[in-house]
């Protein structure tokens, strides 16, 4: 009996020292997993939603050089980007909360939505210049040409305004001389070209250069008649801008790398293949479109806001009805992140 009692109480203690050992060691386990899952990039990132206008395109290369490339990942961000019918509609989601960030849309956006009170701000340039071309019927050789035509610009209250009115004023056209059509996307301006519908459109490349290549004529570019204005950029709602500076400041810093990988020279190739695949599109057309906006020196290299720049297109705005008030600068940019500088 008592060689059976001992028998008994051995097997008992041996069961619970196997047993605290299974605990231990499935405690380590799920001690490691948890970390491992803390320290990976794909746990950690941060889902940032980024709206864009109409489909992937060439002024918005930067995004695409970040996502291909892995730098939104190697920051701990993974960017949701939604595509919207028009630059208003952009803004209106971005205000509404419905977007964190508008990644690339005309700087004259988030002035209109600052004089009107909406809590949105200027988090980056993105297109310091104008890539925009009027490309038209090949009736037609030159602006002066457009008198009594149908120009398709991207709206009413829109940068592709601002641009229309500076290069025909330079040629002697004024309002009641052309008609405006809008379409808000430059992939439906092309298609009203092509269709028609429209006599000449403001395009960006590879659009105009599709344009081109189907027989339409390059009428006038419009950093020949703006070189002072800005074009593009991005913009952030004021609550998402509260709560999650750290991630936009990381987000700057992969826009600054992005752009510096893709105006390095020897990145030529790489850069074409990575946009072409985004618009599945042609290369030719791609190609030439990244020789035209390094030769233009499109992208903003960093997060500096050009005060004079800036306030040049508050006064073509407002001299066009836009905008009532002379809006301060800092009013537009968003303090602590965008640096304005003179």
């Amino acid at each position: 009996m008592s060689h059976g009692t001992g028998l008994d109480a051995h097997g008992r203690k041996g069961a619970v020292m196997k047993g605290a050992r299974h605990r231990l060691i499935l405690s380590a386990v799920l001690r490691c997993a948890v970390c491992l899952c803390l320290l990976s990039p794909a746990a950690a990132a941060e889902t940032v939603v980024a709206g864009m206008i109409g489909a992937p395109n060439a002024p918005s290369w930067p995004w695409y050089i970040g996502m291909q490339k892995g730098l939104f990942a190697k920051a701990g961000i993974a960017l949701d980007l939604i595509y919207v019918p028009t630059a208003a509609g952009l803004v209106q989601q971005l205000a509404a909360g419905s977007l964190d960030i508008v990644a690339d849309v005309g700087v004259v956006e988030p002035i209109h939505a600052v004089e009107k009170g909406a809590p949105v701000a200027l988090l980056r340039i993105i297109g310091q210049v104008s890539p925009y071309a009027i490309l038209a019927k090949p009736v037609i050789a030159s602006i002066k040409e457009l008198r009594g035509r149908t120009i398709c610009i991207g709206g009413l209250l829109d940068i592709n305004r601002v641009y229309l009115e500076r290069i025909m004023q330079a040629n002697g056209l004024h309002d009641g001389d052309y008609d405006i059509t809008v379409v808000g996307n430059t992939a439906g301006r092309f298609a009203a070209l092509k269709s028609g519908a429209a006599d000449a459109a403001m395009l960006t490349p590879p659009a105009s250069l599709f344009a081109e290549d189907a027989g339409f004529r390059n009428v006038g570019l419009i950093l020949d008649y703006a070189p002072d204005l800005p074009f593009s950029a991005m913009d952030v709602s004021l609550a998402y801008a509260k709560a999650h500076r750290d991630t936009l400041v990381g987000l700057v810093a992969v826009i600054d790398s992005a752009v510096a990988w893709f105006n390095e020279a020897s990145h030529r190739e790489e850069a074409i293949d990575i946009l072409a695949r985004e618009m599945r599109s042609k290369r030719d057309p791609v190609a030439r479109s990244y020789d035209y906006l390094r030769a233009i020196d499109y992208f903003a290299r960093d997060n500096t806001v050009s005060r004079t720049r800036l306030k040049n297109l508050i006064k073509e705005m407002t001299a066009l009805g836009d905008v009532k008030d002379d809006i301060a600068p800092e009013r537009i940019v968003m303090p602590g992140l965008a640096r304005l500088v003179d």
